[in-house]
């Protein structure tokens, strides 16, 4: 961390300073976000910096992804993690709060959805479904004891079309472990257009391909299957796919396997190839996410 300590060149605290790096960009560089209540127990030594010197510091070297800071006391930790690179060191921590810092090549979150809860993924996704306000910062976070009663959705699934957007990807938690990824060619997409085959970059699943037969791959899918890829139906109980979102709202299903307790419930197959949903030998995520990445130069707002 003796890097951290390195005095920085004036003009680019300068910069930092006027262009405010916890909200707006300085020369497209990055800026942070936010998350209280929470640090990263993988933080190193104590500091009393003030939380823009501890931004600028943090700013200035680039193993360091996020910074630990107690409102009160003003001590700052430095971390070479974020929340989203170690989502199982995240703690709920009162009076910290948790600087992630975001740069232009980075990958940018901008759906946070809950299993359980009695929300519609796809409604919210689609804007025909407001989520309840306010959305806690435990929305922004991949392990789903975090405090969060809601959906997390960006403004960036209006702005869509004008975000220059290169990669677009989906991921799935269970315990704060990455269970499901998918990523997409995201160039010319649409916020309903991006999850299809043809956009398909590469997944958790080698037998996940372009060249796969798939009867569906969209974010409506069938009845209450959403987010839905999946590659063959033959009454209920020969059914193969490798993912669903039984939603709560949309429209109803036949087979025992859209009969959750919960829902929504995210379902994945767990091992490289498509499960049989009858079988119930599927994994149930927690969490459900999607990212999107910028062509460089686009400013990471």
């Amino acid at each position: 961390m003796a890097a951290m300590m390195e005095t920085l060149d004036v003009l680019f605290v300068v910069c930092l300073t006027l262009s405010n790096i916890f909200g707006t960009s300085c020369v497209s560089k990055g800026k942070f976000s936010r998350i209280d209540g929470y640090m990263l127990s993988s933080g190193g030594p104590k500091f009393h910096y003030t939380t823009l010197s501890c931004g600028i510091r943090c700013f200035h070297n680039t193993s360091c992804l996020s910074f630990n800071y107690h409102v009160k006391t003003e001590e700052c930790q430095f971390n070479i993690y974020s929340p989203y690179t170690k989502p199982l060191d995240v703690l709920q921590a009162p009076e910290w709060a948790l600087y992630n810092l975001k740069r232009d090549n980075d990958w940018k979150l901008v759906f946070r959805a809950k299993a359980g809860n009695n929300l519609s993924p796809y409604h919210t996704w689609m804007g025909t479904s407001s989520p309840p306000t306010p959305v806690e910062d435990g929305c922004l976070l991949m392990t789903g004891t975090s405090n969060c009663t809601s959906i997390y959705r960006s403004h960036v699934l209006t702005t869509w079309d004008s975000e220059s957007i290169s990669e677009v990807k989906l991921e799935m938690y269970k315990d704060g472990n990455m269970t499901v990824n998918i990523r997409f060619n995201g160039t010319g997409s649409t916020y309903t257009n991006w999850f299809d085959h043809n956009r398909l970059i590469d997944s958790g699943w080698s037998t996940m391909s372009k060249n796969r037969t798939f009867n569906f791959f969209s974010l409506r899918g069938d009845c209450k299957r959403t987010f839905f890829v999946n590659e063959f139906y033959l009454i209920c109980p020969k059914d193969l796919g490798w993912m669903i979102v039984i939603d709560p709202i949309v429209g109803s299903c036949p087979c025992g396997y859209d009969t959750q307790s919960d829902k929504p419930a995210f379902l994945f197959a767990q091992g490289d190839n498509v499960t049989r949903w009858e079988n119930n030998d599927y994994g149930r995520a927690d969490v459900l996410a999607v990212f999107i990445k910028r062509w460089l130069g686009h400013w990471n707002r």
